[in-house]
């Protein structure tokens, strides 16, 4: 059954971030008479799980269209950033963001990309995590619970700072959503970075999700996810998509996945827990001697776990600011622009999600309604 896919076919791919933006055009020529067997929904989600493990290489856009002003600045070597990450995740909410991938089975993966003349790198080698900005020369390095290193999926590898994101860790997003929740269908046929693709579409089942379609092309022959596109409602062209331009199946060199800080970096480490240790990680998982869904908030909140409310294609995701990100969106005029106060914290809205950060420094976001968000969290 489709919705009950485990999804192991995503590469682990060390790029978590917040997945805002646009389309990349194609022109309509280019897939035109793109011939291949017919396959249903589930045929097509089976052949993408049984990339998991596939290596690669390859160019990825991303793009965003969220009807904000040009952000693309922020986050660059012309910003100034406390090493909080918030100004790379707004740079991510418009413009256009280019990015080399790298994988090597599901357990080493580098994304390198170049903005503002200045380079980022994410490089992931079995347990070790590093995260290296060339504007400030500063690196970041984690080392993951051992059981993680042989977990090929996208959402293992957690990400210090946000770079532009592949289609593989987005389609993981997008594929959560099967079930009671979501109409999947068959779309037509394309042609991607020169690979021909099938194409799965899903619709929430959810009036109240931003989201009106999310489509998913892979790989007609490895299954690899090549493109991911969100549409929401009002508008007529995606106001989220990121995609391969170029793919190579070849085996990247060991030495892409080699990283030493360069001399003069400054270094910080982060302890990452053992998420064995915590039952499920969210909100929606019991703890034992933990009776009501208040003392589960409480317990989450106070050992940085993420706080899950609702379900389906209008879940809400809350966690924690760090302290320098509460005090980067206090400091920094140019950030306060694209939120607006509102009582008890401050919003930012575009047409595909909305996030809210209160003033005692915790963020909510959803795909949903800015009123729709606002009184789920008054209601916590």
């Amino acid at each position: 059954m489709l919705q009950k896919s485990k999804l192991r076919w995503i590469p682990a791919i060390a790029v978590p971030a917040v997945v805002i933006a646009g389309t990349v055009a194609i022109p309509s020529m280019a897939n035109a008479g793109v011939s291949l067997p017919s396959k249903s929904a589930a045929q097509i989600v089976a052949l993408a799980e049984k990339s998991a493990g596939t290596s690669f290489s390859g160019t990825v856009e991303q793009t965003a269209n969220l009807g904000l002003p040009d952000l693309s600045s922020f986050g660059g070597a012309t910003s100034s950033d406390d090493g909080s990450g918030v100004s790379d995740i707004v740079s991510q909410l418009s413009g256009t963001h280019k990015a080399r991938v790298f994988v090597d089975g599901s357990s080493k993966s580098r994304v390198q990309t170049l903005d503002q003349l200045a380079e980022r790198d994410v490089i992931r080698n079995g347990t070790s995590v590093w995260a290296y900005d060339s504007s400030d020369k500063s690196a970041v390095h984690l080392t993951l619970p051992s059981r993680d290193s042989d977990t090929p999926s996208a959402g293992a590898t957690p990400s210090p700072g946000a770079v532009p994101t592949d289609p593989a860790t987005a389609a993981a997003s997008a594929l959560k959503a099967i079930g009671r929740y979501t109409t999947v269908s068959t779309s037509d046929n394309v042609r991607i970075a020169g690979q021909k693709a099938y194409q799965v579409t899903l619709a929430p089942n959810d009036s109240s999700s931003l989201i009106t379609t999310a489509t998913l092309a892979v790989d007609a022959t490895t299954g690899v996810p090549l493109r991911v596109a969100v549409t929401a409602k009002g508008q007529t062209d995606p106001a989220y998509s990121v995609s391969f331009t170029s793919i190579d199946y070849s085996t990247p060199a060991a030495s892409t996945f080699a990283f030493t800080p360069p001399q003069g970096a400054t270094v910080k480490k982060i302890a990452v827990p053992d998420r064995s240790a915590h039952a499920g990680g969210t909100t929606t998982k019991s703890h034992p001697g933990i009776t009501s869904r208040n003392d589960r908030i409480a317990k989450a909140k106070a050992e940085a776990q993420p706080t899950v409310i609702g379900t389906g294609w209008s879940t809400i995701i809350g966690a924690k600011l760090p302290t320098s990100a509460v005090s980067a969106l206090s400091s920094d005029d140019t950030l306060g622009q694209v939120f607006t106060p509102v009582d008890g914290g401050r919003l930012l809205t575009t047409s595909l999600v909305t996030v809210l950060i209160t003033d005692d420094g915790e963020v909510y976001a959803g795909a949903v309604t800015p009123s729709a968000l606002q009184t789920a969290v008054a209601a916590q």
